[in-house]
């Protein structure tokens, strides 16, 4: 069953789906972060899928929009991650409050990835994280030489029909995913595509150094071919029966 849900951050409401298996619970459930422009459908609906197939898993799975994206509050251009991260926390938050919800697991894709990378290292009562094309380094993605052309003629810039303001850039270079992850202490899947052209395949060779020496569990998953958000039918079930088998498995 899917129930819609609304909970608020500093005053503005956030919307979100909350995908149940049958029966009363409690239900472990996992947390997407959708992506930098995306929502909590996300790219040819795959977080849609992957929640479903979590649900015949026998886990709950709760999507929502940030403040700014999709059918949340907020004004896209007063984004920051630093306040995606807050709405981040407050879901998680409102996790715990329900009775039907007994464990947690973080799932992010790009910039989500990063945020449940980030949360990962300050939320102790993480079962589980899995990290699908996830950025790491800010400066090489979002502040690096294609913002800065973007941003000659000053902000705020248009982005595919988006506005960034100038706080989202002085604001993300306060944020080390690395650094956060290292603080982690649940198990970590990390997903990434070869032809990843928008996050580069190298920060996930990243993610798993840094696991590896702070001693974290974690496994990655290289797929063949695939793109930044696994745009074609047999990347996408690759990603999600990867993601639902380690899920289920630390879940249950």
């Amino acid at each position: 069953m899917r129930e819609p849900v609304y909970f608020e951050n500093e005053g503005q409401r956030l919307v979100g789906v909350l995908h149940k298996p049958e029966g009363e619970g409690p239900f472990a459930t996992v947390c997407f972060f959708h992506g930098f422009t995306g929502n909590k459908a996300e790219a040819h609906r795959i977080f849609v899928e992957a929640a479903e197939e979590l649900v015949k898993r026998g886990l709950a799975a709760f999507r929502f929009d940030f403040r700014g994206s999709g059918d949340s509050e907020g004004d896209f251009e007063k984004m920051t991650f630093s306040s995606e991260l807050s709405d981040a926390l407050k879901a998680l938050t409102y996790l715990r409050s329900r009775s039907d919800v007994q464990k947690l697991a973080v799932l992010g894709l790009s910039m989500g990835g990063a945020m449940a990378a980030t949360v990962s290292g300050l939320a102790e009562d993480l079962e589980a994280v899995v990290l699908w094309s996830a950025v790491g380094n800010f400066m090489d993605c979002y502040v690096g030489d294609n913002l800065k052309v973007a941003a000659k003629d000053g902000f705020p810039i248009d982005w595919g029909g988006y506005l960034i303001g100038k706080c989202f850039v002085d604001d993300i270079v306060e944020h080390n995913p690395f650094a956060s992850i290292a603080k982690n202490k649940a198990p970590v899947l990390i997903i990434h595509g070869t032809n990843d052209n928008a996050v580069q395949t190298e920060q996930a060779y990243e993610y798993a150094k840094v696991l590896a020496q702070n001693n974290i569990p974690h496994k990655l998953y290289i797929i063949s071919g695939a793109d930044h958000c696994y745009c074609r039918k047999d990347w996408k079930n690759e990603v999600i029966k990867e993601s639902a088998d380690f899920l289920a498995n630390h879940l249950l």
